[in-house]
C-alpha cells in the first residue's frame, strides 16, 4: 500500500531522498540540455530546500519511494522535484503524490498548482495533461535562445 505524507520533523533520510531524486532524474541526463538543477542538491541543500518548501514523501511498505517539493508562492503552489524510484514507476505513485499534492494545496488555500518540465521530456507533459493540468508558456535558460522549458498550471 502507498502512502503519502508532508515530510516529519524527524526525517532524517537524505541520502535515500536524494539517491531516489538522482535515480529517478537520470533517465532525462543525455536527453536534456542545460542539465538539471538536481546537481545543484547535496545533503546540506536538500536539507535546506525542505526547510523551505513543503516535502512530500510517497512510502510503499515503509520504503522511500516518491517524493515532490511544494513551494508556496502567494496565490499558487510551484510543484517541482516530483520523483519516482525507476523500479517503483507506472505503479500509481506519481499519481498518488501528484492527488496528494493537489489535496495539500487545496487545504492551504491555494488557486493554482504551477511546475515547469523540460520541453524534451514530452512524456511528462502527457502525465501532468491527464491530471488536468495546461500549459501557460514557455521559458528559457539563461544563455538560450529558445524554449528550454514549458510552464503548465493546474486551477484548483
Amino acid at each position: 500500500m502507498i502512502t503519502v505524507a508532508v515530510e516529519e520533523e524527524a526525517f532524517s533520510e537524505w541520502q535515500a531522498l536524494l539517491t531516489l531524486l538522482f535515480d529517478a532524474f537520470e533517465y532525462m541526463e543525455s536527453r536534456i540540455d542545460p542539465p538539471s538543477s538536481l546537481h545543484l542538491l547535496n545533503k546540506d541543500t536538500i536539507v535546506q530546500k525542505a526547510a523551505e518548501e513543503t516535502l512530500l514523501l510517497a512510502r510503499e511498505e515503509g520504503k522511500l519511494v516518491g517524493c515532490c517539493f511544494l513551494k508556496d508562492m502567494g496565490e499558487k503552489m510551484y510543484l517541482g522535484k516530483l520523483a519516482v524510484g525507476p523500479k517503483a514507476q507506472q505503479s500509481g505513485i506519481g499519481l498518488a503524490l501528484v492527488k496528494a499534492a493537489i489535496d495539500f494545496c487545496r487545504s492551504e488555500g491555494k488557486k493554482v498548482i504551477e511546475l515547469q518540465s523540460r520541453v524534451e521530456l514530452t512524456e511528462v507533459h502527457d502525465f501532468f495533461r491527464r491530471r488536468g493540468f495546461c500549459q501557460t508558456g514557455t521559458s528559457a535558460h539563461k544563455g538560450y535562445d529558445h524554449p528550454t522549458s514549458i510552464t503548465m498550471q493546474l486551477k484548483l
